[in-house]
């Protein structure tokens, strides 16, 4: 597994662990994956393959693997519950420090989602941090009808509410959940039930909320009494309501992306902890939900593209530089998918999709010389697409990175190059939407806005040094 993550060769002789590769970066990141489990060991953890999944995936997305602090311990529970992803890492922190009474978790199914915030809402419960647990989800069938289920209402919803009650049996004993399930400690409920109740001094979880409309999401948020903190979990992908309703997590999303006390953390199927052919699953469907949703773009069917990306970007990728493929993978659609995902939960514009070229310095440079009279390559150039009057277009155009270039950057500035690119594909992509830096007053609002974007992806500020 190491040596197809980064392109080396590994082999062990003896007490040594010997690592060999072209590429002196993959080199360090492999080694760096190996020196965690190797500390992972020393520290008495059983490996699995998830734990070694786990370092390879946090030296990917930059972060070091042995350096992971954010970790739950739950009373009676031997096993420490440890994020896999630095994407789970940055949820989880979101979810246990305190800083924000309101978390959105928003990406595919297997990223963990529900079940590290059940974690961590027992685990406040245990600590007297809050007096209950309450866990509510939309009742939407998925292709079932709710009236031909057997037995009592209770009977008929619970199908739906296992999933919850499977994650916490995975921190409680059976004996534990239901005492505290008859105490009222810990309430498992369909999102009808909400309406006209103050929820206080609770760790409230809203589940699969992609499934709620507009005023459903308006309800459940104005629940929120003193003392309680909330997580709003779904996958905007996978809604399974009528046609004709708008999913309210896509709207509250943007609507409240700059609100102070909440935050946003954005999962993609890289996340995904579950069996690793699931991960490959969401990719495949994500691809082809790509091709669609372009081939809808390119034939002018506005109505059917806004219908399908539901207030979301969209990005085709061409690829002709080798090295893009150590740094997005190469099938880098989720991920890029992942920005043009955050990015609309802050800036307004729905149905749009843009072409990424992520090249070379030499092609670069001919861009730069035939379209802005400048004979030298330069990390992104963006190119928006004319806009004709009275014609539906659902293009905004062109953004293009040199390798090169953004691989030499990221190296003067201490970061990764996966990091670099993904503020520089967002820079591109502000531009197509009409932001630029030429006045001071218009920098400072498209940095801002960089800034805001890349934290919900995990990325620290690009410009702390003022660079």
């Amino acid at each position: 597994m190491v040596e197809d993550a980064f392109n080396v060769s590994v082999t062990a002789q003896g007490g040594d662990i010997v690592i060999k590769g072209a590429d002196p970066r993959s080199l360090s990141q492999a080694r760096d994956a190996v020196l965690a489990m190797i500390e992972r060991a020393e520290g008495g953890d059983e490996l699995g393959l998830a734990d070694v999944r786990s370092s390879i995936a946090f030296v990917r997305g930059g972060s070091a693997a042995h350096g992971q602090t954010v970790a739950l311990s739950l009373p009676g529970r031997r096993a420490v519950i440890k994020p896999r992803t630095p994407m789970q890492a940055q949820y989880l922190q979101a979810l246990a420090s305190g800083t924000h009474e309101l978390v959105f978790g928003v990406g595919p199914a297997g990223t963990g989602k529900t079940f590290m915030a059940v974690a961590v809402g027992v685990s406040m419960l245990l600590d007297g941090r809050v007096s209950r647990v309450v866990v509510t989800r939309p009742a939407v069938e998925a292709g079932e009808q709710l009236g031909f289920l057997p037995g009592d209402l209770e009977e008929k919803i619970d199908p739906y509410l296992q999933p919850i009650w499977d994650a916490f049996k995975a921190v409680l004993s059976a004996a534990e959940l239901e005492r505290r399930k008859a105490n009222g400690e810990i309430e498992v409920a369909p999102l009808a039930f909400m309406r006209g109740r103050t929820l206080s001094d609770a760790f409230v979880i809203v589940d699969e909320a992609q499934n709620t409309t507009r005023m459903q999401m308006k309800m459940l948020l104005t629940r929120l009494g003193e003392g309680s903190r909330m997580v709003v979990n779904g996958d905007p992908s996978q809604t399974d309501l009528p046609r004709r309703s708008k999913s309210g997590l896509g709207h509250a999303l943007h609507l409240l992306r700059r609100l102070e006390g909440a935050c946003q953390i954005y999962f993609s199927s890289e996340d995904v902890v579950r069996h690793p052919l699931v991960g490959r699953i969401v990719e495949a469907y994500e691809e082809e939900d790509l091709k669609e949703k372009s081939e809808m773009a390119r034939d002018g069917d506005r109505r059917r593209l806004k219908t399908l990306a539901n207030s979301l970007f969209h990005v085709e990728v061409e690829i002709d530089h080798a090295g893009w493929e150590d740094v997005f993978g190469p099938k880098p659609y989720a991920y890029l998918e992942k920005i043009a995902v955050a990015a609309a939960a802050f800036v307004e514009a729905e149905g749009e999709y843009f072409t990424l070229l992520l090249t070379n310095d030499a092609h670069s440079r001919e861009l730069n010389a035939r379209w802005r009279q400048k004979d030298q390559p330069t990390n992104v150039l963006a190119f928006p697409a004319p806009q004709l009057p009275n014609t539906p277009h659902a293009n905004l155009g062109d953004v293009a990175l040199a390798y090169e270039t953004c691989e030499r950057e990221a190296g003067e500035q201490k970061k990764s190059v996966k990091d670099h690119a993904t503020h520089l594909v967002l820079h591109g992509l502000l531009h197509l939407l009409g932001y630029d830096h030429a006045s001071e007053d218009a920098a400072v609002e498209m940095e801002g806005l960089e800034r805001e974007i890349l934290a919900s992806l995990g990325i620290a500020d690009p410009y702390h040094d003022d660079d």
